[in-house]
């Protein structure tokens, strides 16, 4: 429901009084009387929700938006808005780009100096890596997990043989593993935090898209309540209303 109240400009007859004469009992449903500033002019209106204007080339642009900012502006014909959030976009996955290949040359970094330093070679899962870095050898890890195994009662499984074997010179070795297997973690934390801007800036694209599609439901709000210019045509004389709308 919108709640609005209009004040008539045109001087002439009072246009309550004018739409009571020509609806009789239908217009108790439109208005209400209202004294405004001591005048008969003016009143309360009761409409019913009409539901949101061109919502049809609303949620097109919202749509596009959200598959790439900036298509649902252009589509509003907003080419500043447009440029606007595409730049972001094209920004958010360059950055992204960038620092996915720092994480990856970081990866790199620790990966070859586990080889140089460990005797690792090879590719192997997350487990495997996180696990050279806790133990100073494999036969260390080993043990863990058979430690582990039957405080369980569970068969040993993931033992480390053969040439996936490691063990470190000595601790500060292992120690700087640590340190570059941190900064690849902090490079790839990075780099998936970018991500988030780019929901951030669809999301705002969308939301730019579908209000500015189609006509504006108020020419402007201010606390809340919208208000808009209509012109109105009583008794055969032209006028025009200030309408404050409140939706609710």
């Amino acid at each position: 429901m919108a709640l609005a109240i209009a004040a008539q400009a045109d001087p002439g007859d009072s246009l309550l009084a004018v739409e009571q004469s020509v609806l009789g009992d239908g217009a108790s449903s439109l208005w209400r009387n209202q004294d405004i500033g001591g005048s008969d002019v003016g009143g309360l209106r009761v409409e019913r929700d009409r539901g949101p204007r061109n919502l049809g080339h609303k949620l097109k642009a919202g749509a596009l938006s959200l598959l790439l900012p900036g298509l649902g502006q252009l589509s509003n014909g907003d080419r500043g808005k447009a440029l606007a959030f595409g730049g972001a976009e094209a920004a958010v996955w360059l950055t992204y780009g960038v620092l996915d290949n720092m994480a990856s040359g970081a990866s790199d970094d620790y990966r070859e100096y586990a080889g140089i330093y460990a005797g690792i070679s090879g590719d192997h899962t997350e487990r495997y890596w996180r696990a050279a870095g806790r133990f100073m050898h494999s036969d260390a890890y080993n043990v863990s997990l058979m430690m582990e195994a039957r405080a369980e009662g569970l068969d040993v499984s993931g033992l480390i043989e053969g040439d996936d074997t490691w063990f470190w010179r000595n601790a500060e070795h292992q120690s700087n593993y640590q340190l570059l297997r941190a900064d690849a973690n902090r490079a790839y934390d990075r780099r998936d935090f970018t991500v988030v801007f780019a929901i951030i800036n669809r999301a705002i694209a969308a939301y730019d898209a579908v209000r500015s599609a189609g006509d504006s439901r108020h020419m402007i709000e201010v606390a809340g309540l919208g208000v808009d210019l209509e012109s109105t045509r009583v008794g055969g004389k032209a006028g025009t209303a200030c309408v404050f709308s409140m939706r609710f």
